[in-house]
């Protein structure tokens, strides 16, 4: 926690990973919103499938960004890094709800992943490799878009979240 807390010292910068994320998702578009109770930031991008969800999210400094250089529709250069928006999102509050949306391979079905973040109790475990986290993956309507919604909660600055504009 200590070392993503110095990685990511001010809002901008934390919010600025969470957009870069987004663009690396693809996305075409990426809202951000703010009020005294919660940001949340959300995209139309490709979505986490359960598997990229393990394997990316849930694992600190994962060599993906360096094997896949560009972005799977669009080929763009990406642009996060080795999982700062994860630390991004503690920085900003102390909870997070994920949801996100992915097509699932060889099919034009979609899975919906679901998981809640309450990063004071994933902090109280003296081995944070053992603690677990609860997730749920069902499958979602083709309507639904594909995407990520990260909704940021208990934020360590409640109604004065201070953005510099440059």
């Amino acid at each position: 926690t200590e070392l993503g807390e110095r990685l990511v010292a001010k809002a901008d910068v934390a919010l600025l990973e969470l957009i870069k994320n987004a663009y690396d998702a693809d996305a075409s578009s990426c809202s951000v919103s703010h009020d005294k109770d919660k940001i949340v930031i959300e995209d139309d991008g490709h979505g986490m499938s359960e598997q990229e969800f393990l394997d990316k999210w849930m694992q600190i400094a994962t060599p993906d960004k360096q094997r896949a250089r560009h972005s799977r529709k669009y080929e763009r250069v990406v642009t996060g890094s080795k999982g700062i928006g994860r630390f991004a999102v503690r920085f900003l509050g102390r909870r997070l709800s994920l949801e996100t949306v992915a097509k699932i391979k060889g099919g034009g079905s979609r899975s919906l992943l679901v998981v809640e973040f309450d990063w004071e109790k994933i902090d109280q475990s003296s081995q944070l490799h053992t603690v677990q986290i609860p997730y749920e993956v069902i499958s979602a309507p083709k309507s639904r878009r594909t995407g990520t919604t990260l909704t940021i909660t208990d934020l360590r600055t409640p109604g004065d979240l201070q953005i510099d504009k440059k």
